[in-house]
């Protein structure tokens, strides 16, 4: 997050050195000479030197490539101490610099703790940032003010990725310090934005912060959030304000006092309502086109600042809806009811059917009784589902080509992918904890299914964007199977599912690298099969066997032995009914089982290093086979006497 735009370099920089050469141990020692080139000029006591060393650095980080040589090199260990260095031009260029390199990969901003970035960081703050006010008059005002942001920014970046930067911070007055930074009278939107988003990261699940915040910052963040603007930048601050609140108090939302939670809601609302894809229509038609060489030409004067403020503008509304649907997606989060995974089922030996309509109904009303009253009710009343959903909608084709083919409007279109796969990963979260009818029934959930499938089979998809829609599409089959105990026969649900449907499914599971994808594929429609067995005839019977026989297929190809295990765990849900035991000996199910027990044996004694879930659902799994074939064996057995 939080990338900032690069300068033109000046000509006395020596950039030859890293233009591309066609031998590449020309390129190597272009490289080093570079480096070297950076590196004198840094440590040189002219102002300007230091400033073109910083340029250069800057240029010479935007090839991905180049960043392991310059923290080899240990690079950032002679420009950190800059952010503290006399003049207010070398602050803004270092600062400017290491924030844009803490965005390239996350395990970057540990290589830049281990180089003590944070040592000078924090001295910028108690030395610079604790005393410093913007002067109209002053040279330097804007660029202090963009060196702050930088810090804030660089600030955040770090602590997103480091425990030890959250203890730095922790053990600093720099929380203290920003308090002050939250003053709109006195500090322009840009520094309060970058604080908020700041805060908004360090507070979560951190004791110390949250302490900090509450002593130093309470009363700003409810000026904030009472604050009657509602343009972009005023959107986003107040939405990072109730979001900083919530966490504040531990996620919890329902310990706020009612008002305040009408008003949080409110806020979320507020800033749902804005028409993205209208915004982003609005702004594609004012920026320049690609010519056939693939370059656009740039506006001047007037134009250009229009468009500068366009852009600024959308973007903050883009972050703000962002942030709303994270707000939003961790009130609706059911990850403390983790433990309830609906395999209950499958635990009796004797598999009745009561066991497991009783389990369904628990575990329906564990995740849908987990919203206050108050919150389902602002969320309902409020439509906030449906403007969720809206944001998984992209602008139209074109309008995200021109902005993918200008580099100024190119974050545009990132953040816009962004903002759909986290709407999607809200639409999941929502469609676990709210009751189905405020969902619009069984048949509006069906439809999510449906539209969300659209999204995913098309190629070269984003592989968090298949990830996340892969799991909404599951959710809602995990809705549509805990209502009426899974019985849709009456809505005529997938009367029109083909088996050419199906196959496409299969066919993008069968060619997904990505096991948690695969999971959320086969989960999905081992589900879509379990709901068909409340309505068999021809047609859903042929559907499920053959998804029973490509689950069995892949279990055998699964290297992830948690992916085994979910797609073995599919399948004992998906036959643990009665009605099941003509297609089970149709398949010769209990056979193939049987081999593949031994085998999710040995990979869960090979693969013991797991997260926690993955661990619960290997484990659940290699209990409940054994006794699942036993079962079963005995059932399809009855069919032959």
């Amino acid at each position: 997050m939080g990338k900032i735009r690069k300068r033109k370099l000046k000509k006395a920089t020596t950039t030859s050195a890293v233009e591309v050469s066609d031998e590449e141990e020309v390129q190597v020692d272009s490289k080093e000479t570079t480096i070297q080139t950076i590196l004198d000029q840094l440590q040189s006591v002219n102002i300007e030197e230091k400033y073109c060393g910083l340029q250069t650095f800057a240029l010479f980080i935007e090839n991905p490539d180049n960043v392991e040589q310059i923290l080899n090199r240990g690079l950032v260990k002679v420009v950190a101490p800059l952010m503290m260095d006399p003049a207010s031009s070398v602050r803004n260029a270092a600062a400017g610099v290491l924030r844009n390199l803490s965005t390239i990969r996350l395990e970057i901003c540990d290589a830049m703790m281990d180089q003590d970035v944070m040592t000078p960081l924090t001295c910028y703050y108690h030395e610079h940032a604790e005393s410093w006010t913007p002067t109209l008059n002053s040279k330097t005002k804007d660029e202090d003010a963009e060196t702050f942001i930088h810090c804030t920014n660089l600030l955040m970046n770090l602590c997103e990725s480091s425990e030890l930067a959250i203890k730095y911070l922790g053990d600093s007055r720099i929380l203290g310090i920003m308090s002050k930074y939250l003053d709109l009278a006195t500090f322009s939107k840009d520094i309060v934005i970058a604080v908020m988003q700041c805060l908004f990261v360090v507070v979560e699940d951190n004791p110390v912060a949250i302490e900090k915040v509450k002593a130093n910052s309470e009363k700003h963040l409810q000026d904030l959030l009472a604050h009657s603007e509602d343009e972009p930048s005023m959107l986003l601050i107040k939405t990072l304000a109730a979001g900083v609140i919530i966490k504040a108090c531990g996620g919890n939302i329902s310990a706020l006092p009612i008002n305040v939670i009408n008003q949080i809601i409110s806020i979320l609302a507020k800033t749902l309502s804005v028409d993205h894809r209208l915004a982003c229509n609005q702004l594609s038609s004012n920026v320049p086109l690609s010519d056939g060489a693939g370059k656009a030409g740039a506006p001047k004067g007037k134009e250009a600042k229009i468009l500068e403020n366009q852009m600024k503008s959308v973007s903050y509304m883009l972050d703000a809806q962002q942030t709303a649907i994270e707000i939003l997606a961790n009130i609706c989060s059911c990850d403390d009811d983790e433990s309830i995974s609906g395999n209950e089922s499958s635990d009796s030996e004797e598999m009745g059917d009561e066991e497991d309509n009783n389990c369904i109904g628990e575990e329906t009303l564990l995740a849908e009784d987990k919203l206050p009253p108050e919150v389902l009710e602002a969320i309902t009343s409020l439509e906030l589902f449906d403007k969720v959903w809206a944001r998984t909608q992209l602008p139209a084709a074109n309008v995200m080509l021109i902005f993918k083919e200008n580099e100024s409007s190119e974050p545009i279109c990132k953040k816009l992918i962004n903002l759909q796969t986290k709407a999607l990963l809200c639409i999941n979260n929502m469609l676990s904890t709210l009751p189905i009818e405020n969902l619009g029934g069984v048949n509006g959930v069906y439809k999510i299914w449906v539209d969300t499938g659209k999204l995913i089979f098309k190629k070269d998809t984003d592989f968090n964007l298949v990830e996340s829609a892969t799991a909404v599409m599951r959710a809602a089959l995990d809705k549509i199977k805990l209502t009426n105990n899974g019985n849709v026969s009456e809505c005529n649900l997938f009367s029109d599912l083909a088996l050419s449907d199906i196959e496409m499914m299969l066919a993008g599971i069968k060619d997904c690298q990505v096991p948690e994808i695969r999971s959320n594929l086969i989960r999905m429609i081992g589900i879509l099969a379990l709901l068909l067995v409340n309505n068999l005839n021809d047609t859903s019977s042929n559907v499920i066997c053959t998804i029973t026989e490509f689950i069995l297929e892949q279990a055998h190809k699964e290297n992830e032995v948690w992916v085994l295990a979910e797609a073995i765990d599919t399948l004992v849900d998906l036959y643990s009914e009665d009605e099941t035991d003509i297609l089970a000996a149709k398949v010769k199910l209990v056979d193939k089982l049987a081999i593949l027990a031994p085998i999710l044996k040995n990979k869960a004694r090979q693969q013991k290093k797991l997260p926690k879930e993955y661990k619960v659902l290997v484990t659940t799994a290699n209990s409940n086979l054994p006794r699942f074939i036993k079962y079963k064996r005995g059932r399809v057995n009855k069919l032959h006497n």
